[in-house]
């Protein structure tokens, strides 16, 4: 009878033993995963940052075929994106038509990129781009990347000064040079006027014939999941000239 009266008291104790013994565990389990979190989570990078002593960043789309976020990068301090659209007369991305319009709903001002071939000539080019992208060319001046390569000779150049003069005289408005200094360099005793969207990983240049500087290949832009590497770009000017600029 003696044992039996005890039986009770026993049980209760193990039930409280046992009940504490479970809070401990869940304490420990949540100290545990917020140090684990801590530990793990995604670096916060300040991308969404325009460099000091500019007003306007932006990026170049140069696979419009992949998918780009662009609300997402209007979300982290991009205010403009050019997207690649011909190449000479023979190459068309595909998906230019809806990249333009996402980025254009995503509130981004917008700009045409054309690849020029030297092996072409100007009007056959010309024609290309107006037949692929139609009046879809954006705010921003239609932007012509030249690859060293590409002006090997004065006919080069000459033909890239005609592609430049057919694209303005059809759109009514300015076209730029995406490049290297080196290639400025090369163009600058046959193009004089136009202005440059300067390739130069840094933003030391900022003569007034840049207009746009490239100052990172790969810059990162959001962060998490979303960050994304992007060639990346300043506008050389005040906001006011940008909003200004066609």
């Amino acid at each position: 009878m003696t044992n039996n009266a005890h039986t009770p008291s026993k049980k209760i104790k193990s039930k409280k033993s046992l009940t504490w013994f479970s809070s401990f565990l869940i304490i420990v389990g949540i100290i545990s995963s917020f140090s684990v979190w801590i530990f793990t989570k995604p670096a916060v990078v300040n991308s969404d940052a325009t460099p000091a002593g500019f007003s306007m960043q932006g990026v170049a789309i140069n696979q419009p075929s992949s998918y780009v976020d662009y609300s997402n990068l209007a979300n982290n301090g991009i205010n403009f994106a050019y997207i690649a659209a011909t190449t000479g007369d023979s190459f068309t991305e595909d998906n230019y038509q809806t990249s333009y319009k996402r980025a254009e709903a995503a509130s981004l001002k917008v700009g045409t990129l054309q690849t020029y071939d030297s092996t072409t000539d100007a009007s056959t080019q010309a024609q290309y781009l107006i037949n692929h992208v139609g009046n879809q060319v954006g705010q921003l001046p239609i932007a012509i990347s030249v690859a060293s390569r590409q002006i090997s000779t004065r006919s080069d150049k000459e033909r890239l000064a005609e592609l430049i003069t057919i694209l303005n005289d059809h759109y009514n408005k300015s076209a730029i040079i995406y490049t290297t200094p080196d290639v400025q360099k090369r163009l600058s005793t046959v193009i004089s006027q136009t202005k440059y969207w300067l390739v130069e990983d840094n933003l030391k240049n900022t003569a007034k014939e840049n207009q746009f500087i490239q100052y990172s290949e790969d810059h990162t832009i959001g962060t998490g999941l979303k960050a994304i590497k992007m060639p990346t770009s300043v506008f050389n000017g005040t906001r006011k000239q940008f909003e200004e600029i066609k």
